[in-house]
């Protein structure tokens, strides 16, 4: 990173969206003076003030604005000499987290107009320059339209636009992390292009890009043992070579026992960093299970993590692990702003014959995609090498089951504390029975499922098919169940039976790791539900119509909804709260605020069946007003 520079009387810049610094601190070190920044979270205000108090990456008269951007009045910074104003908005709008909650709001939901407020401040300060990023996939968002939109508002303030998607790797970060980065500036004042790649193969010198182990070779203790993450699929971390994730254990990786389906989770999942290259993306707000992990099988100390994000190491990042990483990962990597910021000010705010990063020319094209690819196929062979190490007889591990049969029963306390047994006098008391018959046929599975009081109770036929395991279970294709149930809270346990039979016989951990996450899915397993009742209650067509993987994964509006259930508009709010209080994961902009307005999505056709998966059971009449 470049040597900091004197900044006393530096470009006077006001910093929007400014989160813990990273862009802020590139700026200081290019010759900015960031006069004022403005940002909505005290924790991250708490950063800045920190840093403040020291001077060295923010000034001390930096003004810190503790406050939403819509309640920011630009007045006072009016002919005060601002020359840039830097910041993107919060991403969550346009970004694939978005899409995975049922869909990209983009410009229709609050946060996506947040640029209008970002516009306002342009229009009051009128600075020569402005530089705003986001995620890659904003261009992309909802077909181009809010790009457009905002495009289309930065060129009526009179400004021209540049904009490239830029992988911070190839400008010396540890890490492949891609950002949108716009440079606007007033027509006629001037011209800019995006420098060059620093490092890696695009590269002017052909510079080297940085690794892991680069960045933080001398912060690793030699003497550190091997560590083993605990939980559900903490073993499994020790097992996975370095730079690949959870689809190590995929069928489509050539594991033998596959422990997940294909695109049963996001690709962070299990994630461990080949040290001899960047990381992947540090995420802000990573699950237990979610990496970048270190090579030694733990999460990084926040140490680790600045450099990675290329923070200086005497940058002080206020909160605890999570709060600390969450500002991290939402960060702009300070090395590539340092880059950004040197160029826009030589090449427009002071402007220089002598440039320190050469600018690209008409003729360049970037192969970090291409590289992408290649990173795929060099994961797969080394995959490919493991299993082959590991697994020298691997036909030993693929016998096959002609026939077999089996009866037991299952007690439930609740919902989620189960007990298996082989007659009903091992069971604890205060418990709902079911009795279980299980037979296999080759690759076929029948299951036969009934509540024992069931000829007590207004009993109703059920009928549940599971289709095309065979891609990821290694002898078994269909499940069929024949249940009886009485109420929801049976069809919840009958779906604990139908998860736990399949788990018997494989090796994976729940019913979603074998159906898929329901965002990346290829719809390979299919699932149907039936109900045999003359006269099915609005709660059961809903259990009916969403049971089906077809009616699942995607939304539909309240209208489709209505119609598909056979129920009134207005009604459809009632039978989600219902939907939900029995662990159906029924989506609505209430529970989810990315989803679209009037959206209703469904995401799996089964309920939730983990202890864990928290579900809103509140769901306003707002969606079908």
């Amino acid at each position: 990173m470049n040597k900091v520079r004197k900044n006393n009387e530096g470009i006077k810049t006001l910093s929007l969206f400014t989160g813990a610094g990273g862009l802020d601190i590139g700026f200081h070190q290019a010759g900015f003076n960031v006069v004022a920044c403005v940002e909505i979270e005290a924790a991250y205000s708490k950063s800045l003030d920190a840093n403040k108090k020291i001077g060295k990456y923010i000034s001390t008269t930096t003004k810190v604005h503790n406050l939403d951007i819509r309640e920011f009045d630009p007045a006072i910074y009016v002919d005060q000499g601002i020359e840039c104003v830097i910041g993107g908005p919060p991403c969550q709008t346009f970004s694939a987290a978005g899409r995975r909650s049922g869909g990209v709001l983009g410009t229709s939901d609050a946060r996506g107009r947040l640029f209008e407020s970002y516009c306002k401040i342009l229009k009051a300060i009128q600075p020569k320059v402005f530089v705003f990023e986001n995620v890659y996939g904003l261009p992309g968002a909802n077909d181009g339209g809010p790009w457009k939109e905002i495009r289309e508002a930065f060129h009526k303030l009179g400004y021209e636009l540049r904009a490239e998607v830029l992988d911070a790797a190839d400008y010396g970060v540890p890490q492949h992390r891609e950002r949108l980065i716009i440079v606007g500036y007033k027509e006629g004042e001037g011209n800019f292009e995006f420098p060059m790649p620093t490092h890696g193969p695009d590269s002017t010198d052909g510079q080297p890009l940085v690794s892991v182990f680069n960045a933080i070779d001398d912060l690793q203790d030699d003497e550190e043992p091997y560590h083993e993450l605990d939980g559900l699929y903490g073993h499994l971390l020790s097992l996975v070579p370095e730079g690949l994730n959870y689809a190590f254990f995929t069928r489509e990786m050539g594991y033998p026992k596959p422990y997940f389906a294909w695109r049963s989770k996001f690709h962070d999942f299990l994630y461990k960093v080949d040290r001899r290259t960047p990381s992947r993306t540090i995420k802000a707000q990573p699950g237990k299970f979610t990496g970048p992990f270190h090579w030694k099988n733990r999460h990084f100390k926040v140490d680790e993590l600045k450099r990675l994000q290329t923070f200086p190491d005497d940058y002080e990042i206020v909160g605890t692990y999570a709060k600390i990483m969450e500002q991290v990962g939402n960060s702009v990597p300070p090395r590539l702003a340092e880059t950004i910021a040197t160029s826009v000010r030589e090449q427009l705010l002071r402007p220089s014959r002598k440039l320190t990063y050469v600018k690209r020319g008409a003729e360049f094209k970037s192969t970090f995609r291409q590289r992408q690819r290649e990173r795929t196929v060099l994961f797969k062979e080394r995959a490919a090498e493991e299993v082959a190490a590991r697994f020298p007889n691997v036909q030993i591990l693929d016998e096959n089951i002609l026939e077999r049969s089996s009866s037991y029963f299952v007690g439930f306390k609740g919902l989620f504390s189960r007990q298996r047994a082989e007659n009903l006098s091992q069971f604890e008391l205060d418990r709902n029975y079911y009795s279980v018959v299980f037979s296999q046929k080759r690759d076929a599975i029948s299951l036969k499922i009934t509540p024992v009081s069931a000829v007590t109770r207004r009993s109703r036929d059920l009928k549940i098919s599971l289709l095309g395991l065979s891609k990821y279970l290694l002898h078994i294709d269909s499940v069929t169940v024949d249940a009886k149930f009485s109420d929801l809270d049976d069809v919840f346990r009958i779906w604990a039976v139908i998860e736990e039979a399949l788990k018997a016989n494989s090796q994976f951990f729940s019913l979603i790791d074998i159906y898929g996450h329901y965002a990346n899915r290829g719809d390979t397993v299919k699932i149907a539900t039936e109900i045999n009742s003359t006269r099915k209650s609005k709660l059961e067509r809903a259990i009916e119509f969403f049971g089906c993987s077809e009616n699942c994964g995607e939304f539909v509006t309240v209208e489709f909804a209505a119609a598909a259930l056979n129920v009134k508009k207005e009604e459809v709010t009632e039978v989600i709260l219902d939907m939900r209080s029995h662990r159906w994961d029924v989506r609505t902009p209430d529970t989810h605020n990315t989803i679209r307005q009037l959206g209703v999505l469904c995401t799996y056709p089964f309920p939730l069946l983990s202890d864990k998966a928290q579900l809103e059971r509140r769901v306003t009449d707002s969606i079908v007003a």
